[in-house]
């Protein structure tokens, strides 16, 4: 009776045991099945292989500018040498229009543009092994660094475009483009801000994400998990020379507006009320005695212009548009992007802790005429001992070296966000020696601070306005 027991339970111990065993396989196979991390996974491949053929390789190539007052052989022989600059761009339309960053093409005397095998197979060329092929500039709108250029070529694969609002911080992105010249390359990240206002005069807030950019990024494409445009991407922010997870990119929302205008009318014709403004910070809020650390401050009112004539002063407090709040410059600017001539915009200001309403008339703004913007670098280096953003001359845009007496320094971009200028450096200075020592890229420039002892004198030799000027800088 004992073994017959012993033997029913050792069945019954087995039976239990094999239960277990299928439930735990069934259970791992059920788990397997609905892995997240391979669920993640497979929507990348998808969304690479489906985004990937409407990213395309730019080339840009163009003279540099030419300043007769360097008149010797030698240096004319190196000013005529062409100059190259790879980027990319996303195909927004099967008739060939393609966004870009202005950067990449501005004053470019031919583009080309290389497409996927693929990309011309489902067009229908004959000639599909031809990968690079002719481009021509549709229009530019350098104040938010986008351009509009198009291949004559029918039926290509596109990106639509489909902004969204609902964007979240901590969401999966991937990152496409060229950089370096390596075309079709990814990268994923995670936006780390969907709306990071870079500098305190920027006119974009950008979508700010870890995802790898570097230079021949700029202008591809930043699309979601689904494959959306998120934004095209613009330039990162480096102390060190490389990516370091502080990459930028223009919201799908400005590159939708801004691509449908150039295609409509070949540039942007943002509308102007004769209105100077600027970025409020700390130091200027305590200079100006200003109500509020941050924000929107008149600095100027041209003569004879709408916003003189009704009212507006310097050193008012913008605090709505149309009745929307106000925080920050990129905000008044998208709302004066969509203005044109005949429109009006009411402007709240506050004035002495006064609210005051002015319906202020827009009149043509300065896109009608020729955008004075300035595009940026695609890389943009942060000296945080001066609080500037700083760029090699090399990778700034031409026409911003038009007039440059210098041929090797410093170009300082802007100010940083939370910094002030030091040494009452400008916007557009070239710095181009510390302490008599002359410095030919960022680099040089970050090793020579760091060199300097707290109290040491330093003096920075300057370019600005095609004169020379020394400026020393407070160290403490």
């Amino acid at each position: 009776m004992v073994c017959t027991c012993i033997t029913s339970a050792a069945l019954l111990f087995a039976a239990l045991m094999r239960w277990v065993l299928v439930t735990v396989l069934l259970s791992f196979v059920a788990w397997a099945q609905s892995d997240p991390l391979s669920a993640i996974n497979d929507a990348l491949e998808k969304v690479v292989a489906r985004v990937e053929p409407a990213v395309v390789e730019i080339e840009a190539i163009g003279l540099p500018a030419q300043d007769d007052e360097y008149g010797d052989d030698a240096s004319r022989s190196d000013r005529l040498k062409t100059e190259n600059s790879i980027g990319s761009g996303v195909i927004l339309d099967p008739t060939g229009f393609i966004v870009t960053s202005a950067h990449v093409v501005s004053g470019a005397s031919s583009l080309t543009v290389t497409l996927e095998k693929s990309a011309l197979q489902r067009s229908g060329t004959a000639e599909v092994s031809v990968t690079t092929i002719p481009a021509h500039l549709i229009g530019e709108f350098r104040d938010a660094d986008l351009a509009v250029i198009k291949v004559d070529v029918a039926g290509l694969p596109f990106l639509p475009l489909n902004p969204r609002d609902d964007l979240k911080q901590g969401q999966l992105v991937v990152a496409l483009g060229s950089p370096e010249g390596f075309r079709n390359s990814v990268s994923m990240g995670v936006v780390s801000s969907t709306g990071r206002q870079v500098t305190p005069d920027s006119h974009v807030l950008y979508v700010q994400t870890d995802a790898a950019i570097n230079p021949g990024n700029s202008g591809g494409a930043l699309v979601d998990i689904k494959g959306n445009l998120v934004g095209i991407n613009a330039y990162f922010v480096t102390q060190g020379g490389g990516s370091e997870g502080l990459g930028f990119a223009i919201p799908a929302r400005l590159v939708e507006f801004v691509y449908q205008t150039i295609r409509k009318t070949g540039h942007v014709p943002w509308g102007s009320t004769g209105v100077r403004v600027q970025g409020i910070t700390p130091t200027l809020a305590a200079g100006l005695h200003l109500p509020r650390g941050s924000g929107v401050v008149v600095s100027d009112v041209l003569p004879r212009t709408p916003a003189e004539v009704k009212g507006v002063k310097a050193r008012d407090l913008i605090v709505r548009v149309d009745g929307k709040p106000l925080d920050n410059l990129p905000q008044y600017y998208e709302a004066m992007y969509h203005k044109t001539s005949g429109d009006k915009i009411i402007l709240t200001v506050l004035r002495e802790s006064h609210l005051i309403d002015l319906e202020v008339p827009v009149v043509a703004g300065p896109a009608d005429v020729d955008s004075s913007g300035a595009a940026p670098s695609p890389t943009i280096n942060l000296v945080a001992r001066l609080g500037i953003f700083c760029s090699e001359l090399g990778a700034s845009p031409r026409v911003e070296l038009a007039n440059l007496r210098s041929r090797t320094g410093v170009l300082v971009e802007a100010k940083a966000v939370n910094g002030d200028l030091q040494g009452n450096l400008m916007g557009g200075d070239v710095i181009r020696s510390v302490n008599l020592k002359a410095i030919s890229s960022v680099a040089e420039l970050q090793s020579l601070l760091d060199r300097a002892k707290p109290g040491t004198p330093i003096v920075l030799q300057v370019e600005r306005k095609s004169q020379f000027l020394y400026l020393p800088v407070d160290t403490q």
